[in-house]
């Protein structure tokens, strides 16, 4: 069987309701990982949080944080998680960004480099505020309710045509929100960064997902598989469709099935 190029979505996906991802899962990628197939994680998520949510993800070869913003590759050796590539917003954009924080809508700004997330709220200077951050990634605005989501998103989009402005919403919530990053950013260039890498066709690619971060992801991968609980608009764009929830191990219940050499 050809080298695949696995790539699997945290939040409702990999992870269960509990943050975690199972000890079954785990052990069935890491067997996979043995036998040659590549183990890429792409997800919203900054580096140390998909990390935490991971427990290290020793199981993966790479991990694509920042929903395609960066790309980090597993050294194999002393577990450190080395830099492929980063797409980040200068500080500038950010704060012109931040200019436009309004209490009556907004709930938090979230300026996020590879360890933390920043939340900022307009309590404090936002020049101050970025001093002591050294590379933004990106950005994700939430708000008091969904109904600012697409006002701002017209706004942002109009204001900043350098950039990639998109709703977010995760399949087990219905609280939306705006990620902000480099125009081009996407977790699928990503993806097709880590396959040249590889020597791995588009055809043997299989991802998958459950929100609105992973429809372009599934749309243009060889294979995507939306998950059992994953939104209707991302089940409509998926090539497969889990028999199992990201509760029950649908990655692997998946895999299991169409990966025959394990």
């Amino acid at each position: 069987m050809d080298k695949k190029l696995i790539a699997i979505d945290l939040d409702g996906t990999l992870l269960n309701s509990d943050g975690i991802v199972s000890d079954a899962t785990k052990l069935h990628l890491q067997k996979l990982k043995e036998k040659g197939h590549i183990i890429t994680i792409a997800t919203g998520r900054i580096l140390n949080r998909a990390l935490v949510g991971t427990d290290g993800a020793e199981f993966a070869n790479y991990i694509v944080s920042d929903a395609g913003a960066a790309v980090f590759k597993n050294d194999g050796i002393n577990k450190e998680w080395k830099e492929v590539y980063t797409q980040a917003l200068s500080k500038d954009i950010v704060e012109n960004i931040a200019s436009y924080y309004d209490k009556g809508k907004f709930m938090t700004i979230n300026i996020c480099d590879r360890n933390n997330i920043h939340h900022y709220d307009q309590t404090v200077n936002i020049t101050e505020f970025l001093e002591n951050i050294n590379e933004i990634i990106h950005v994700s605005v939430s708000f008091i309710n969904n109904e600012f989501v697409e006002e701002y998103l017209k706004i942002f989009t109009k204001k900043f045509p350098m950039l990639k402005v998109e709703i977010m919403q995760d399949s087990f919530g219905e609280v939306k929100w705006l990620e902000i990053a480099q125009k081009g950013v996407e977790k699928y260039k990503g993806i097709v960064e880590v396959a040249k890498l590889e020597g791995i066709l588009n055809e043997n690619i299989i991802a998958f997902g459950d929100g609105l971060n992973d429809v372009e992801m599934l749309k243009k991968c060889g294979i995507g598989v939306a998950m059992q609980n994953a939104l209707p608009k991302v089940k409509e764009k998926a090539d497969y469709i889990t028999f199992r929830t990201n509760n029950e191990n649908g990655v692997v219940e998946f895999l299991k099935e169409y990966l025959v050499d394990i």
